[in-house]
This record gives structure tokens, C-alpha cells and sequence, in this order.
């Protein structure tokens, strides 16, 4: 998952303060490699966008932050994916994706993902945003079942939206099974995902014994819920900018 964000700072120009539009590569998986990068992790970054300026700008951020890109293709006949997201008084985000069909990120196929990357990486980690659309969504799948039988521990961040709440979660399931960790927000992903009214509940349902699962809890920290323990850290007290990748940067530390 690889997107051009288009930030628009409304919030801002509503408070009397000067702001502009601003192009920063985003997607919530690159998000996490780039972190991972920038922490000195080895990691490779593995996905589709087009030959234009938004590609190029998102595969030369990656390579700045240290992120191994030779699997990140640019394809003339693709168009980058550009999210036009608008940024409100309370720095809360309102995404509005490009193009509505056939985007960028989605043109992944059973070959993209050949399964000697197995023999390469320690760990695989994505997202449920590749897992609502085909073909990106059956040969994630595939792949993930593939990194479970090699013993290829495999990262998930459910990342449910408002655009993909009411849309087949049949492949979003079988990437959790092949989940050694489930990350999510408890409040907009694991509550909704299960129907648990209490953040708790939702996590622990979703545990299982190969499975460990992270429930982010915003400004409270996050809980860690093993098979047989679970851990919790509270928040750090910042100034909020905006929201935009919170998510994928805990994802990058944890």
C-alpha cells in the first residue's frame, strides 16, 4: 500500500493560521517501512505505482529513509494512487481516494509475489487495505498462506475504514489466520471488527494461540494481548499535528 497523500490543512485556514496544500508520500504500509528505515531496520518495500510524479516522489522518500525499493514498480500504463486528505479544526483527517477504479496499489498479482521472497525476509507485514479488492486481495492472501507454512512470521494492520466497513471481509479473515500479529485500533478497528462494546473484549477475542494482538488506544497507550500475558504502555503526552499515519508509525516501533 503506496499513495500520494494530498494534505489539505482546512483546519488551519478556518484558525487564522497560514497554511498550503502539501504533496507527502504516504500509504500505511510504506508509512511503516519508512519508519522501519529510518530506525535502521533492514527492510524492502514491496508494491505497484505509476511512472508519474507521485511515483517517483514516493520511491525516492523510501530510498531516502533507507527502504530497499527494487520491488516497488513503476508502470507507465498505472496512475499513482493520490488520497485528498482534509485536515479539520480538531487536526482530525478526511480522506478522498484517486482514481475510484482499478488504483495503483491494487495491480498485484500471484507473480508479483513469487514465493522465493520467502528464502529473503525474516518478516512480512501489510495491510487490510490490499484485502477488500482483487487482484490485490487474493495474491496478498496467497502469499501470507504461503509465509504461514514456511514458518515466515506475518504482520497485519486490519486498517478497516470508513470506505471498507461494509465491504466482504472473506479475504481480511484469511489474512488473520495466517496473522502470527494483529495490530489495530481498538476504538475504529477491533471494536467494529468484532462487535465487542469494550476495547478489551474486542482484543481478546482476536487472540489466539499463534496469534498476538496489539490494540492501539490513541492518547491512553497501547495494550499487547498474548496468548498468556498482556502488557501495557501508557501515551506519551505530545502536541498533536495530525493524525495522519499515527498508526503506521507505532507500527514501525513496535
Amino acid at each position: 500500500d503506496a499513495c500520494a497523500d494530498i494534505v489539505i490543512p482546512f483546519g488551519s485556514v478556518r484558525q487564522g493560521r497560514d497554511a498550503a496544500p502539501s504533496f507527502m508520500p504516504g500509504g500505511t504500509v510504506a508509512n511503516t517501512a519508512s519508519g522501519l528505515g529510518r530506525l535502521g531496520v533492514a527492510c524492502s518495500f514491496l508494491g505497484k505505482a505509476g511512472r508519474d510524479y507521485y511515483g517517483r516522489g514516493m520511491k525516492e522518500a523510501l530510498e531516502r529513509d533507507g527502504v530497499d525499493t527494487t520491488r516497488f514498480t513503476l508502470r507507465e500504463e498505472l496512475a499513482s494512487v493520490q488520497i485528498l486528505v482534509v485536515i479539520d479544526e480538531a487536526n482530525e483527517r478526511f480522506p478522498f481516494l484517486m482514481p475510484r477504479e482499478a488504483p495503483s496499489h491494487l495491480a498485484l498479482f500471484p507473480e508479483d509475489l513469487p514465493e522465493t521472497l520467502l528464502e529473503q525476509f525474516d518478516m512480512v507485514h501489510t495491510s487490510g487495505l490490499m484485502l477488500f479488492e482483487d487482484p490485490a486481495a487474493s495474491s496478498v492472501c496467497g502469499f501470507l498462506e504461503k509465509c504461514s507454512r514456511a514458518g515466515v512470521p506475518v504482520s497485519l494492520d486490519i486498517n478497516l475504514r470508513v470506505e471498507t466497513l461494509e465491504k466482504d471481509r472473506r479475504h481480511l479473515y484469511r489474512a488473520m489466520d495466517c496473522a502470527a500479529y494483529l495490530l489495530g485500533s481498538a476504538a475504529d478497528e477491533l471494536m467494529p471488527l468484532t462487535g465487542c462494546g469494550d476495547a478489551e473484549s474486542a482484543a481478546r477475542c482476536l487472540v489466539t494461540e499463534k496469534r498476538t494482538v496489539v490494540s492501539r488506544l490513541g492518547a491512553e497507550g497501547a495494550c499487547v494481548y498474548t496468548p498468556t500475558e498482556t502488557f501495557r504502555c501508557g501515551g506519551y503526552p505530545v502536541r498533536v499535528a495530525d493524525t495522519l499515519g499515527a498508526g503506521d508509525c507505532y507500527n514501525s516501533g513496535f
